[in-house]
C-alpha cells in the first residue's frame, strides 16, 4: 500500500501501483503496464477506473463454505456468509431464503439455519454474523448445498435480482463431474470440482432453465479477489476458467431479462428504500448463481 500526494488531489491509497510525477505529467505503472496522464482529469478518471476494478472484484456477495469430499454419513456444518472476505468483523446476512439440499438422486431437503453472532473462524478471526446449517449426505454422489437470498432491488437501476450461493459436496468415492441445483441458472462442469488442480484449465457450461444463453461470468480466488476472468459466454454456454491458484475460489454466473414489472417487497430495505408491502417498479430481472470452487494442489 502506498500514500500518494498529487497537487492537491490528496492523499491517495492503491495497492501495487506507482506514480512518477513530472511537473504536470503522472505516469502511473504496476507490474504489466505504464499509463501516461498528462491531465488532472485524466488522472482521476484513471483512479476511478482503478477503483471500479477493485470494486468489482471485492464487491460484496454471499458464499457458502464447507467440506467439499466427505464420507457417506459423515456430517458438517456448512457456512453461510456474506460482506468481504478482508473484512470478517462485518459480515452480515442479508435477508435470506431458506436453504436446501439437493441429493444426488434429485430430492430436494429443506434445511433449517442458524444465525451465528461474533464467533471465531479459523482463517477470518472474530467475525460479524453468519449462518450455519447442518448436512449429512446418507448416500453416496453429488450434493448441492444451496444458500438462496430473498429478492433485493435497486432503486437507480431498477432491477430485481434472484441471487443464491452454492457448492457441491462428494460423498463417497463416486467420481462423476453431474451435479443439479435446481436453480434457474445452472452450472455445470466438465471435471469434478473435488479434482481440480491449481494450474488447470477446466470448462464451465452455465444453462438459463436448461437453454443456453449469453450468460455473464466471473471468477477469482476468494481470498485475493484480484485477476479476475470473467466474460460472456455469448452464443454458446461454456467457458473456460484458469484456475491458478488454490484455495477457495468464487464463479459467479448470471442473466438478465428486460422487461417492466412490480415486486411486492417481503421485507424492510436496511437501506429504507422500501419497506415490507410496497410495491416497485423494475425493468430487469437478474438471476445469479455464486459457486464455491476448492482448488487442491
Amino acid at each position: 500500500m502506498i500514500d500518494l500526494k498529487l497537487l492537491g488531489v490528496g492523499k491517495i491509497k492503491i495497492n501495487e501501483c506507482k506514480f512518477i510525477i513530472l511537473r504536470n505529467i503522472y505516469i502511473a505503472s504496476s507490474n504489466t503496464i505504464i499509463l501516461v496522464i498528462s491531465t488532472k482529469n485524466e488522472l482521476v478518471l484513471f483512479l476511478l477506473l482503478v477503483g471500479a476494478v477493485t470494486m468489482n472484484a471485492s464487491a460484496h456477495g454471499v458464499w457458502v463454505e464447507l467440506k467439499d469430499q466427505v464420507e457417506v454419513g459423515e456430517g458438517q456444518d456448512a457456512y453461510v456468509i456474506y460482506g468481504h472476505a478482508n473484512d470478517p468483523a462485518n459480515f452480515a446476512l442479508p435477508v435470506m431464503g431458506d436453504p436446501y439440499l439437493m441429493t444426488p438422486d434429485g430430492q430436494k431437503i429443506m434445511l433449517n439455519m442458524n444465525k451465528v453472532e461474533g464467533k471465531w473462524i479459523a482463517g477470518y478471526g472474530w467475525t460479524g454474523n453468519y449462518g450455519l446449517c447442518s448436512i449429512v449426505p446418507y448416500w453416496p454422489g453429488n450434493y448441492v448445498f444451496v444458500a438462496p437470498r430473498a429478492p433485493s432491488y435497486s432503486n437507480t437501476t431498477l432491477r430485481l435480482t434472484y441471487s443464491a450461493a452454492e457448492a457441491v459436496i462428494h460423498a463417497g468415492n463416486d467420481s462423476s463431474a453431474a451435479f443439479k441445483s435446481g436453480l434457474p441458472v445452472e452450472i455445470s462442469s466438465d471435471k469434478a470440482l473435488n479434482q481440480i488442480k491449481n494450474k488447470e484449465n477446466v470448462t464451465f457450461a452455465v444453462k438459463y432453465n436448461d437453454k443456453a444463453v449469453n450468460a455473464s461470468y466471473s471468477a477469482y480466488p476468494q481470498m485475493t479477489a484480484t485477476k479476475v476472468q470473467k466474460g460472456f459466454t455469448k452464443d454458446k454456454d461454456s467457458f473456460v476458467i484458469n484456475f491458478n491458484q488454490t484455495g477457495m475460489w468464487l464463479l459467479t454466473c448470471y442473466y438478465d431479462i428486460k422487461g417492466d414489472g412490480n415486486w411486492t417487497a417481503t421485507y424492510d430495505s436496511s437501506s429504507k428504500v422500501f419497506k415490507t408491502g410496497d410495491v416497485v417498479p423494475f425493468n430487469t430481472t437478474r438471476y445469479s448463481t455464486i459457486l464455491s470452487v476448492y482448488v487442491r494442489k
